[in-house]
């Protein structure tokens, strides 16, 4: 495959044709790599950002390049390019809402206001553009991410596993989504449809489990009220199952998921105060208040021994901040006042205090109160919280971590126009593997394919993804970290007029996006479309089907004249016009008709030929002859040693005279179209007269006494009787025949040595004939019958001449490598066994028949059972479904006859379908060497009986 390399302005480096070992590996939620061998005759100076295209794709180079050289003119080179999924891990996401460039920095949001950052982030890395958009992110609910020196893959990561459940992050196009790459329409896979093997792995997937141990928080806890120092689920259980009867046992501990889980209230502020206060070294700070009318317990009445209370904010300026990665500010409670204090702390370097400044609580923001023995009634609605999160994190959790691994068949996915990609929904079918629904549906997860090939993929297809994707991105306790937050809305970004990212089925155009793309790309080029104007092609057009012009095709500037034409034209009715039409290989008309009266009073000679344009006599009293010249390299018609042989009609009274020239040709300069020939004299031609050449004459090629494959020619007169070439050129040169009409270098061949050359008979020998109908007649006059070949049948062709004695001719057709004859006049069946419409005259008459097994040909003989079905063919077609169940004899043998005979009474009536069982292989069947089971079928069609057997040995 060529492709072109660019620098990283656009200025294309070179074309390059890379090698079979070159190949795109692409995952969902890894890398993206382009890896290119090829040789090149020149050193190339390859450098960061230089890139390619590929299948739609841009790839680049992400580091200097120097290749190998291995001669005087020729270097290797062995390229790595990257898409831009690797290509973001060179960026930072950056805090950029103060026209700062922070990467340190903790952000509270929602998920998809976490993507819109990234995107931002990624945009700037490719050089401040907007192309980038924000696609399809799931998940609602606040989540939390320090970003300490985050790179754009990591943050993405992060932001997938905070989302919960199955969700990947992965780009289509210039849209990063976040969300379970599962996507396109469904295609069906599978062993023979498609994938030359397939293959079942479960070594190296993501974390697999069939027994949940879940583990509750310690906080609000009491142990020795509560019975337990976490919280449980309802009823004690300690843990849940799944998967366990088809995998085993395999243990998972999960806590993190279930930490926020405990008993508690999320409570609202109502109210907020603040004081001035100086600390013991005279410095002043600021104390903030906070109450919440509605709750309904003293908190003080509920602490913890050993424990001081803590809120964590949800909502408003303070959430995601606080200490450590719980986010959380010690509090006291005034029970008289009923109100929270809000214990002040220093994070940074400087004198920021929090909270302080902007980041203070306001009435509306929701807390959680912890560190404190909730009330009763809490416990219960946190074990039912805890069991449905449970429940939750099993859905999106668990699944098959099979990933199936197969080659694909690059010739079935070119015929069926298969694209393959990472993310592709799969009905992955195999009854062996999946043999309750004979299928799977799930996704391709990873593709690697040839470059030079780009449908030969190995594929990997699964729920689950390698080892490594979706390992979680650690999150380090940092420092309390400046706070921002990106608003953005719930729909996927908008593509706007001037920007020119790719669409995708996650992001949105706007309105004027989509007024100009109707502009500029009024024709659809999916569908059935009509433009209403003229539409220019300025590098061609190129149709792929049936190309259709219902009023006609001109070319050129066409005017429709016969005399004064220009150009060429096609009109609607199947009328052409041309200025000169040029055939390399044969051209086929039902009719030719000149334009004029075309009337022969001449001889025709069908052989080489030539115009003279001009002739001189030379001193030796031969001629020198000009030819015209019709086309570059003319003249080639003639060779040395031709005999030649022009006439002439002077018209000047009634019919004419024919003046004829016979010459024999001395020499050719085909470089400047010229011939030097000699007159026979006038006693070695017809009529005993030969005349001068002259111009415009017609020279047409006789023979040659010489070159043998010279020696052919087809000669038609309206004045002579026949005129038959002798063996090279003796007198006289011509004779009469007796009318008789003779074709070809007839003396040459010893097909006619035996021949006898009389009144009564006619030869014609030619290298070549094409006819429509012949009748053949016997020595009386009688019609002999002919086959009429119709060639290969067609379903929507009559045949109309059956064979029959009142007929010359009937028809005959060819079908799956059969020939079969016409029996009935008109019919349009199909030419098959069993047609009473035909007669097969020529193929396999052979029947054979095949036995297949439902389960194969291996088994376990404790376990033995499968079906055997006869499958029937005959004249190279598939005859089973005429053959009847009481044509077909089963008979055994295990070498104990009575046995065998007796099974085979028991089987009489089976059929074509034989259910076998282990009793079916006999009572020996653990000491034998083999059972063989033999199918006898007869075939009947009322005239003929065809039989034959097959067996099998187990």
């Amino acid at each position: 495959m060529l492709l072109t390399i660019y620098d990283k302005a656009g200025n294309k480096r070179a074309d390059v044709a890379v090698n079979d070992s070159s190949t795109q590996s692409k995952e969902v939620q890894g890398d993206n790599v382009l890896s290119l061998s090829f040789s090149y005759y020149a050193f190339l100076a390859l450098d960061v950002n230089d890139y390619t295209d590929y299948l739609g794709e841009r790839y680049w180079l992400t580091e200097r390049y120097t290749p190998k050289q291995v001669s005087e003119g020729e270097w290797e080179y062995d390229l790595k390019l990257y898409g831009v999924e690797s290509l973001i891990k060179r960026f930072l996401v950056l805090e950029t809402t103060d026209g700062d460039t922070n990467p340190l920095f903790t952000l509270t949001a929602t998920p998809r206001e976490h993507v819109a950052m990234v995107v931002k982030a990624i945009n700037d890395g490719m050089g401040h553009i907007t192309d980038w958009k924000t696609g399809t992110v799931e998940g609602t609910e606040l989540i939390t991410i320090d970003y300490e020196g985050m790179y754009c893959d990591e943050a993405l990561k992060a932001i997938a596993e905070k989302a919960g459940g199955k969700v990947e992050w992965w780009i289509e196009g210039q849209t990063v989504n976040v969300c379970r790459c599962e996507h396109g329409e469904e295609i069906t896979l599978g062993y023979g449809k498609g994938l030359t093997s397939l293959e079942r792995d479960t070594s190296n997937t993501a974390k697999f489990y069939t027994r949940l141990f879940p583990v509750g928080s310690t906080r609000n806890i009491d142990a020795e009220k509560y019975g337990s120092p976490r919280l449980m689920l309802p009823g004690g259980k300690k843990y849940i199952e799944q998967g366990v009867e088809e995998y085993g046992i395999y243990d998972h501990y999960e806590q993190k998921a279930f930490s926020g889980i405990y008993p508690r209230r999320v409570g609202t502020v109502s109210s907020v105060r603040s004081e001035e206060v100086t600390d013991d070294e005279g410095k002043k700070f600021t104390i903030y208040y906070f109450r919440d009318s509605e709750l309904n317990f003293d908190p003080n009445l509920y602490e913890l021994a050993d424990e001081t209370k803590r809120v964590s904010f949800q909502t408003g300026d303070l959430a995601g901040l606080g200490v450590s990665d719980d986010h959380y500010f010690e509090v006291n409670y005034d029970s008289a006042e009923r109100e929270f204090e809000l214990i002040t702390i220093w994070p940074y370097d400087d004198d920021t205090q929090l909270p302080g400044g902007k980041l203070v609580p306001k009435v509306g923001d929701t807390y959680i109160l912890w560190n404190i023995r909730m009330p009763d009634e809490y416990y219960r609605l946190a074990e039912d919280e805890f069991q449905k999160a449970v429940n939750d994190y099993n859905k999106a959790y668990w699944m098959d971590i099979a990933v199936y691994k197969a080659p694909t068949d690059h010739e079935y996915i070119e015929r069926h126009k298969i694209d393959l990609y990472p993310g592709r929904r799969v009905r992955l079918e195999s009854t062996e593997y999946f043999p309750k629904t004979g299928y799977r549906s799930s996704r391709i997860t990873k593709i690697s394919r040839m470059v030079n090939l780009p449908s030969q993929v190995e594929l990997e297809i699964g729920d689950a993804l390698s080892v490594g994707v979706m390992e979680e991105v650690g999150n380090e306790i940092t420092n309390i970290k400046n706070h921002t937050k990106v608003l953005a809305s719930a729909l996927p970004d908008i593509v706007r007029s001037w920007e020119n990212t790719k669409p995708t089925d996650n992001n949105l155009f706007s309105a004027l996006k989509v007024l100009k793309e109707i502009e500029e790309k009024a024709i659809s080029r999916k569908k059935d479309d009509t433009a209403s104007g003229l539409i220019t092609f300025l590098k061609g057009l190129c149709s792929h089907g049936t190309a259709k012009a219902l009023d006609g095709f001109e070319v050129g500037e066409f005017i429709d004249s016969m005399v004064a034409g220009k150009g060429a034209g096609i009109f609607p009715d199947g009328r052409a016009q041309f200025e000169r039409l040029e055939v390399r290989d044969s051209i086929t008309v039902l009719e030719l008709i000149f334009n004029r009266l075309s009337a022969m009073e001449n001889d025709y000679s069908f052989s080489e030929s030539g115009t003279i344009e001009s002739v001189s006599q030379l001193e030796d009293g031969t001629y020198s002859l000009k030819m015209k010249k019709r086309w570059d390299n003319d003249f080639t018609a003639l060779a040395e040693n031709d005999v030649v042989y022009g006439v002439v009609n002077d018209l000047t009274s009634g019919s004419g005279h024919y003046y004829t020239s016979w010459l024999r040709v001395l020499h050719v300069d085909t470089s400047a179209n010229m011939l030097n020939a000699v007159m026979y004299p006038d006693s070695e031609v017809p009529g005993g007269k030969n005349y001068p050449p002259e111009p415009l004459m017609i020279l047409s090629h006789r023979g040659n006494p010489v070159d043998e494959e010279r020696q052919s020619y087809w000669y038609l007169s309206s004045r002579e009787k026949c005129i038959c070439m002798l063996d090279g050129v003796t007198k006289p040169i011509l004779e009469e025949n007796n009318y008789a009409i003779i074709i070809g270098k007839l003396k040459q061949l010893s097909l006619f040595d035996n021949l006898p050359i009389n009144y009564r008979h006619s030869y014609i020998y030619c290298r070549g004939i094409a006819l429509q109908d012949i009748l053949r007649i016997d020595y009386q006059g009688t019609p002999i019958r002919n086959e009429n070949n119709r060639g290969k049948w067609s379903a929507s062709e009559a045949v109309s001449d059956p064979y029959k004695s009142e007929k010359e001719t009937y028809d005959a057709v060819y079908h799956y490598g059969c020939k079969w004859m016409c029996l009935v006049t008109g019919t349009t069946d199909e030419p098959q066994y069993g047609s009473a419409s035909w007669a097969m005259v020529e193929g396999n008459p052979d029947f054979s028949i095949d036995i297949e097994s439902s389960n194969g040909w291996y088994f376990d003989a404790e376990r033995f059972a499968t079906t055997l079905t006869i499958t029937g063919e005959l004249y190279n077609r598939d005859v089973t479904a005429h053959i009847l169940d009481s044509d077909v004899e089963w008979t055994r043998d295990t070498g104990n006859v009575t046995e065998d005979n007796a099974w085979a009474v028991a089987h009489a009536e089976t059929g074509k379908s034989l259910p076998l069982t282990v009793n079916d292989l006999g009572p020996d069947y653990m000491n034998m060497t083999g059972c063989k089971f033999i199918a006898r079928v007869l075939l009947r069609d009322g005239q003929n009986n065809y039989e034959t057997m097959n067996y099998i040995t187990f």
